[in-house]
């Protein structure tokens, strides 16, 4: 799922909110409103938002 967060192309300095948005491009249509693919799609936007935060981090600890 990281590689998946890298072809986001995303600055680190984004809001998670972006992130999101920036997600839900890469699911289809049909499964980005499906109620049965709720809890996948909300674990996806979870997982993204961790490598984000962890991205964010790893440039204050480094001061890049």
């Amino acid at each position: 799922m990281y590689g998946t967060y890298c072809r986001l192309n995303l600055n680190v300095s984004v809001s998670a909110r972006a992130v999101i948005r920036a997600s839900a491009q890469l699911i289809k249509v049909e499964a980005r409103f499906a109620r049965t693919t709720r809890a996948a799609r909300h674990n996806f936007y979870r997982q993204m938002l961790d490598y984000h935060r962890g991205a964010q981090e790893m440039v204050r600890y480094w001061r890049l």
